[in-house]
């Protein structure tokens, strides 16, 4: 092979001719010339790769030569170790998968000496050592002990050197005593250094460096004191770097004492490691030199033990058990003993009793029990189809007033029947004992556990669970759930909790987040720069899907989910990311009580993305746009940004508002500035007294539009609105509207069948909050009657209902549970017209 080495042969010769020829010169041909190289070589530090491979060395000499490695080496070889004259050696070397490595070859001709370094470079360039515990403790008599260590280096174990500093009676250490060096090490001078005589006798000895530790002897403690000493283990590179681990070993004058806390123990009958904490306990050092005994009340055959692996380490006594595949408890006794070399010895006896593998449980028998603790000892089995890397698993509880738990949501897992049919809602006791992963099959004993039972709808908790409580787990296999499609009209209360893909959806509000909420009220953390440290108002935001049949669902997503307003890592000023088309939803169906306190009803069921690609709405959308009006231009007018229609307000005052469905990208929050989620004017406000005391009826606004020419099976109206300004001076907009419809022109109205109240909530208020408070639009969704199609004005009429509005709930940090204001109050002829508000951010219409 050609290396580094062509080139300086080369140049070698080259001057060797030079010179040769310039002593032609001058001598002429007066006498002969005999040129005297006695040794030289082609170089003298060589730098070679990781892999295998060869190298040449070019050797120059007039006699007779020798060469030898500086040290022994198993990496590397020579193909020949002497010569005569001029002559070329090849230099063989293995792969170096460990740090970085050298070695020199040494020429010799007489007197003469030259040395050529070889250096390799390694696989590790992160090297690290480590004894697994910092310190040993020791008996009294002589003892053999292995030290584990932990390093990536096990390929370069042979480099690696030892050394012990004896510490004498006062604490002061002495000179480092060499224990292991590397063999044949040869630093080409003569007569190096004796060892230093040491003030405390050396009594560490045989130390030895295997891939599973060190190990070593230690001599019997004659003194009357304890001793100590540091053992160092340390490597160095090629580059000079030294890596090192120091085990400090102490040596008292104890002899063998170990005593359990409990001479018997009864275990669940899956797999398990097992302790038994030791109340006195010094033979850790010792563990691989202790008889262990398992006497099996009923005896086993060979290979078929079920205690394994019995040890003492410093948490006592340590054994793994095997599954108990039988239908009855089983028992057997584990006997340890130790004697050390004065003859001194210890030791104790645990009886073991493993009672059977529980069987199975299925769902429907979990479900049928009565709500409290379980005492069924049987595990369930299922499918874990919630992911514990997501952040969107279970709305936060709110605990304080202005505090919400999100550590709730990774101690929450959902979990399918292995048939799809059924789900449960599992609460851990902390994020740290809820190991399962997503698409994984899991066996869990729930005896001791407390099953809890909501009635409308119909749906389980299973709640105290820990990292015990996990019997068995499987790979993950996406591929083994069961496939669940429905619709929105098909879901039942037996999906809650589980997987579900919800066929043809589309998303009402399209020009805004998937959280509509103004993010000033929310966490202020990595993902929210703009939030409130200590007064956050919310932490989840429902968003509204549809079908073609013009039922409705909300999706939920948790202000710490990362893809909730931003796309691409960056907000979009007046544009949108959600999914702005039609298709598949894969969600986690739930049933919340959390999110419906602050936005009102959300209807029967719920569901939870885990990943923002299962919302798979990438089909063309299914419902056409007849009029929409969105204000995302900022004019404070009435003309629709999307199809044609009017709005009719009958006097009341009309001024831009803020919008919560939209986005912006400024996120410097503040009063005067942009926060996300909240639009300056990107919304439209009425303001009036909106109860005629006189004629005692709700006053209205209306919505017209033209249908000419339009068929279809489903048209629909869709309205997200709120009332007050943030303050609770104007939170005396009316709550509960009707909606009315007419296809003559508006000669007559009727009351859209089937339609239940739209109910109007006030936003977030900026002195205080109240439990019930949404801080953002609430929306709607109403299915209009078959005869509005084809008509050539149809007119919609929000008239309001009743009297009824909200109050300033006075909320403390004491009574915020209990001081609620929504619906709470009256409408009265006091009102200012000013302070009774309808703010709107979207009003479409929509067929298909």
């Amino acid at each position: 092979m050609k290396t580094i080495f062509d080139k300086q042969k080369r140049s070698v010769v080259g001057l060797l001719i030079a010179v040769m020829a310039f002593t032609a010169a001058l001598t002429g041909c007066q006498k002969d010339f005999e040129l005297e190289l006695p040794l030289a070589v082609s170089a003298r530090e060589l730098s070679l790769t990781k892999d295998a491979g060869s190298t040449h060395v070019l050797v120059y000499s007039t006699g007779d030569w020798k060469a030898r490695f500086t040290r022994n080496v198993k990496w590397a070889s020579l193909n020949k170790l002497e010569g005569y004259g001029n002559h070329e050696i090849v230099f063989t070397y293995s792969a170096n998968y460990g740090l970085s490595r050298k070695v020199g070859v040494i020429f010799e001709k007489g007197s003469l000496v030259d040395t050529v370094m070889f250096m390799q470079a390694g696989s590790v360039t992160d090297p690290s050592i480590a004894f697994s515990k910092p310190a040993v403790t020791l008996l009294k008599a002589q003892s053999q002990i292995l030290a584990p260590i932990n390093t990536n280096l096990r390929y370069s174990i042979d480099d690696m050197e030892a050394t012990v500093t004896y510490y004498d009676e006062n604490g002061l250490p002495n000179d480092p005593v060499p224990v292991i060096t590397r063999a044949g090490e040869d630093d080409g001078e003569e007569g190096g250094d004796e060892p230093q005589a040491q003030p405390v006798a050396p009594w560490i000895s045989n130390v030895s460096i295997t891939q599973k530790g060190v190990r070593f002897e230690a001599a019997d403690n004659e003194t009357s004191f304890v001793r100590w000493a540091d053992l160092t283990v340390l490597i160095e590179s090629a580059e000079g770097d030294v890596i090192k681990s120091v085990l400090t070993v102490t040596q008292g004058n104890a002899t063998p004492a170990f005593k359990l806390d409990s001479d018997a123990g009864t275990y669940e009958g899956y797999a398990q490691e097992c302790i038994v904490p030791a109340m006195t306990n010094n033979l850790v050092p010792y563990s691989d030199q202790v008889d262990y005994y398992v006497v099996y009340d009923v005896p086993v055959e060979e290979d078929a033990e079920w205690i394994l692996k019995p040890a003492i380490t410093d948490d006592g006594l340590t054994f793994s058990l095997a599954k108990n595949e039988g239908s009855a408890p089983r028992t057997a006794t584990i006997k340890l003993s130790f004697t050390d070399a004065s003859g001194a010895s210890a030791s104790a006896l645990c009886k073991v009793t493993q009672k059977p593998y529980p069987t199975v449980a299925d769902f429907a028998s979990v479900r049928a029990l009565t709500p409290g603790e379980i005492t069924l000892a049987q595990y369930i089995e299922g499918f874990v189809v919630s992911d514990p890397a997501s952040k969107n698993i279970v709305s936060s509880p709110q605990t304080q007033q202005f505090f919400f738990d999100r550590g709730e949501n990774d101690r929450t897992v959902y979990i399918e029947s292995l048939d799809g049919q059924y789900g449960f809602c599992l609460k851990f006791a902390t994020a740290e004992d809820n190991t399962l992963a997503r698409f994984s099959k899991v066996r869990l004993a729930i005896a001791g556990a407390t099953l809890e039972k909501k009635a409308d709808p119909e749906c389980y908790t299973i709640s105290g669970l820990t990292a015990a409580n996990i019997l068995e787990t499987s790979t993950p296999d996406e591929f083994k759930i069961p496939v669940k499609t429905k619709s929105i009209a098909e879901l039942t209360d037996a999906d809650i909790y589980t997987l579900v893909s919800v066929t043809g959806l589309e998303i009402m509000c399209k020009d805004g987040a998937y959280t509509n909420c103004t993010d000033g009220y929310s966490f202020k953390d990595a993902l929210n720069a703009i939030g409130t440290a200590t007064a956050p108002r919310w932490d989840v935001a429902p968003l509204m899907c549809y079908d073609k049949g013009g039922n409705s669902i909300f999706m939920l997503t948790n202000a710490a989910v990362s893809w909730r307003r931003h796309s691409s890592g960056r907000d979009l000023e007046f544009n949108s990311i959600v999914a702005q088309g039609s298709g598949t939803f894969r969600g986690i169906v739930v049933a919340d009580d959390i999110a419906p306190i602050r936005f009102g009803d959300l209807g029967r069921y719920q569901l939870r993305a885990m990943t923002k690609e299962e919302i798979a709405l990438n089909d063309e959308p299914f419902m056409k746009t007849v009029v929409e009006w969105n204000w995302n231009d900022r004019k404070v007018d009435l003309i629709p940004e999307i199809g044609a229609g009017e709005i009719n307000k009958y006097g009341a005052t009309q001024a831009g508002a803020s919008d919560f469905n939209n986005v912006v990208c400024s996120g410097m929050g503040g009063a005067t500035t942009e926060q996300k989620g909240l639009v300056a004017n990107g919304g439209i406000l009425f303001s009036q007294q909106w109860w005629d005391f006189k004629a005692d009826e709700g006053k209205y606004f209306d919505i017209s539009f033209s249908t000419q020419g339009i068929s279809g099976s489903s048209l629909i109206f869709g309205i997200t609105w709120g009332h007050g300004s943030m303050s609770n001076t104007t939170i005396f907009g009316p709550a509960h509207w009707n909606l009315l419809y007419s296809v003559d022109g508006g000669a007559t109205f009727r009351a859209v069948p089937n339609c239940p109240m739209l109910k109007k909530r006030s936003i977030t208020w900026w002195s205080t909050t109240s439990q019930d408070a949404t801080p953002g639009f609430t929306e709607h969704l109403r299915k209009l009657p078959a005869d509005c199609f084809g008509k050539e004005k149809v007119v919609l009429r929000l008239q309001v209902a009743d009297k009824v509005t909200d109050i300033d709930p006075k909320a403390t940090a004491s009574n915020y549970l209990t001081a609620l204001g929504i619906e709470k109050g009256t409408l009265t002829e006091s009102v200012a017209a000013g302070n009774s508000q309808t703010r709107i951010g979207t009003i479409t219409v929509r067929y298909n």
